[in-house]
């Protein structure tokens, strides 16, 4: 009877580790995911910070067609048109800069998830070990495998 009650320890222990691996597994694998969508992230933002940055100049050259179309003059020496296109290309870029910061810092927090979720992965991976050796040393020494 001792040696079915060592088997049943041992298939319980194994048991208890391998949850341990497929829960660890799994948060490598949640990880990954969590970084591959921090990048895509990111790059979305590089992406809106050059349309931002696009706009502002149609917007720029659109305002100095209208000064040259207005008889007012267009050219680098014209005080209102300068005024007015370094605004654009000012608020043009703080926009582009809006975009990167918020892509930045959606990616950090998604990587920081994913950092946490592989300690976690790992502490459950540690946990189920401990839990397999603790039972299996109290089910070895309960069953008279120990004397």
């Amino acid at each position: 009877m001792a040696s079915l009650a060592t088997i049943a320890t041992v298939v319980s222990a194994a048991g208890t580790i391998a949850g341990g691996i497929a829960a660890n597994a799994a948060a490598q694998d949640e990880a990954r995911q969590l970084e591959a969508k921090g990048k895509e992230e990111f790059a979305a933002s590089q992406r809106e910070a050059e349309i931002k940055r696009q706009e502002g100049r149609l917007i720029m050259s659109r305002q100095q067609a209208l000064a040259a179309a207005s008889g007012a003059g267009a050219g680098d020496d014209a005080p209102t048109i300068l005024k007015l296109m370094s605004g654009t290309a000012r608020e043009s870029e703080f926009n582009a800069q809006v975009e990167m910061f918020g892509g930045k810092s959606r990616k950090s927090g998604l990587f920081n998830a994913a950092s946490n979720r592989r300690r976690e992965g790992a502490a459950t991976l540690l946990g189920s070990v401990t839990k397999a050796v603790g039972g299996g040393i109290r089910g070895l020494n309960t069953s008279g495998a120990f004397g």
